[in-house]
């Protein structure tokens, strides 16, 4: 039975347990095209109202990327001043790059929505997990067995659990 539906090529991750009310982001996927042939990406938060009888979800806001996604998390790792846990959005890029977004930025219209970024893998970010004892801590992987473990408080430096196999 279908409940709501969302028309988008995009890469989906649904708000941490904690969030209410329920969210679905969406980021544009990599390497895919829409049936109008958009070159756009974007960023995209849903809300999950199952009082509504119609199908599509309301979105809540809309981010205008420069980048497109092969996976797309939300962890539940950030608070705000309130203790409300919003989380962060982790995005693995087509370039390489990792992007951490700000959900509650996005979904208030802010412009910088950013929180860090980071282009260390060589190749598509095409993994990611965070950690669920230690939510601060991010697991990514790329082509080449590129693997790193990032801590979100200190995103600059990435750990490498080993060499790459070749």
């Amino acid at each position: 039975m279908k409940l709501k539906e969302v028309d988008r090529t995009a890469m989906q991750a649904w708000s941490p347990a904690q969030n209410h009310p329920i969210y679905l982001a969406t980021g544009t996927s990599a390497q895919q095209l829409d049936a109008t042939f958009s070159t756009n990406a974007s960023l995209e938060i849903f809300e999950l109202d199952l009082s509504d009888p119609s199908l599509d979800m309301k979105s809540c806001a809309t981010f205008s990327s420069s980048h497109r996604y092969h996976k797309l998390i939300w962890g539940p790792y950030k608070m705000d001043s309130k203790g409300d846990v919003s989380g962060v959005l982790i995005a693995g890029g087509e370039n390489g790059n990792i992007i951490l977004y700000d959900p509650s930025k996005i979904i208030a219209g802010d412009k910088e929505v950013v929180i860090a970024q980071n282009d260390k893998h060589t190749g598509p970010v095409r993994a990611l997990d965070v950690n669920i004892f230690q939510t601060n801590l991010v697991a990514s992987g790329a082509n080449e067995s590129e693997i790193y473990i990032w801590d979100l408080n200190n995103f600059a430096t990435p750990m490498t659990p080993g060499a790459k196999t070749q």
